[in-house]
């Protein structure tokens, strides 16, 4: 008890003096992971405040996201928050196990930013139930089909034949790129759910309910759908496995796919082999066909930022993401160049970076069309137990692509996943 009267005694000191605390000497400790993109994101971020501020240090730390994590529960569990950074980066699909997990430790923002400018799905994902926002939403995961532009059309395709296409017709595309080129359609790690991710959130649907009070994998037509397509493709020959990040990266930059269906946080790596400028494309992804609900917008990955409720520094650091991440368009726009950021405003007229053709892409202005499907994201709230779903639902996959009847699988994964969660 004298721990909690203490923190909260630090809170509300926090909210007293405010911009006040700014003007004194204040370090604000940020962390955050990935030494090519948000690091130095971070950094820049950092170094735009601190101008502005003169009495205010941030100090960005590089730690692995699952250190993170490993590091945010194990301070939270033992009460020892004087360890805790004033800033952190958490990933969309983690964040609802903190909100849920540790409801005093994260700090509402939602009545001191703006966080209408953001895209709902982001806004949603760092939302409790009551409808109170908690991040600051940072980048985009907003999918796409990259494309070989060269292969389709000895096949004899144009891009137009991507647009407003389903699963089932990008299937049949691939067969006779496959038969014209000996090239796979796709790559696929079996061990990684995230185009099943994708398929399910482009239809408004995930492995729980809209409030993630039951697990939805029986009644799941999204979830069904997604298996059946993985199962043709791997039936039609069209799929060729990698396993882990770098196995994945040369699926595409050797040439042994002919999409790669990803986050657009994947462009840099596309970009990295230059003997291709200017033969790949993007198009937005494929549609289900069995659901009704399902769109060709979807995500997978992104992050936002928090702040630390116990932190003395609390209201600075608040402060820090609303002049930077939060209203800093300027900001945000270098971050297109240096990083190839798409971040998540709603408005993104002012970012001017976004309007530069790409001759990589053959001048398409890829990060407009990144911009205008991250808008048409269906919102989902992820729950806290996606990643203990999925250790069950990849085995059910697993069952699914050797034969077994889909629906008797799906029956079954839906009890195990339920005593998995206790839902």
């Amino acid at each position: 008890m004298k721990l909690k009267a203490t923190l909260a005694a630090l809170v509300g000191s926090a909210l007293l003096f405010g911009s006040a605390a700014a003007s004194a000497e204040t370090e604000l400790k940020v962390w955050c992971w990935d030494d090519h993109f948000n690091v130095p994101a971070a950094k820049m971020a950092a170094q735009r405040y601190q101008a502005r501020h003169p009495g205010v240090t941030v100090k960005v730390e590089s730690i692995a996201q699952a250190d993170i994590v490993q590091r945010l529960n194990a301070a939270l569990g033992a009460n020892n928050v004087r360890s805790l950074p004033d800033v952190v980066l958490i990933e969309d699909n983690r964040i609802q196990n903190f909100l849920i997990g540790y409801p005093d430790f994260l700090k509402e923002i939602g009545s001191t930013i703006d966080t209408s400018r953001f895209v709902d799905y982001k806004v949603k994902a760092s939302s409790d139930t009551s409808g109170k926002v908690y991040g600051v939403p940072f980048d985009s995961g907003v999918t796409a089909t990259f494309l070989r532009k060269d292969l389709f059309e000895k096949a004899g395709y144009t891009l137009d034949d991507f647009q407003d296409i389903t699963w089932d017709q990008f299937i049949e595309m691939g067969k006779k790129v496959k038969e014209t080129t000996g090239v796979y359609l796709f790559g696929y790690d079996p061990s990684d759910l995230g185009i099943i991710r994708v398929m399910m959130q482009s239809a408004g649907m995930w492995y729980t309910n809209n409030d993630a009070t039951k697990v939805t994998i029986a009644d799941n037509p999204a979830l069904k759908e997604a298996m059946l397509i993985l199962k043709k493709m791997q039936d039609e020959d069209l799929v060729t496995y990698y396993n882990g990040w770098t196995q994945m990266l040369a699926s595409f930059q050797q040439g042994l796919v002919a999409t790669v269906v990803q986050g657009c946080w994947v462009t840099p790596s596309v970009e990295a082999n230059t003997e291709n400028s200017g033969n790949w494309r993007i198009a937005p992804i494929p549609k289900l066909s069995t659901v009704k609900e399902s769109t060709h917008y979807s995500n997978l990955g992104g992050s936002q930022w928090y702040v630390n409720n116990y932190s003395k520094n609390a209201d600075v650091a608040v402060d820090f993401l609303n002049e930077t991440f939060a209203t800093d368009e300027q900001l945000l726009n270098e971050l297109v160049t240096k990083i190839s950021l798409v971040n998540s405003l709603k408005d993104t007229t002012k970012i001017s970076n976004y309007n530069v053709a790409n001759a990589f892409f053959g001048d398409q202005k890829i990060y407009a069309d990144f911009a205008r499907w991250n808008t048409q994201v269906p919102a989902l709230n992820y729950g806290p137990h996606t990643y203990a779903i999925e250790s069950v639902v990849s085995e059910a996959l697993q069952r699914v692509l050797a034969g077994e009847d889909i629906d008797e699988v799906l029956k079954d994964t839906q009890t195990n996943a339920e005593m998995q969660v206790g839902l």
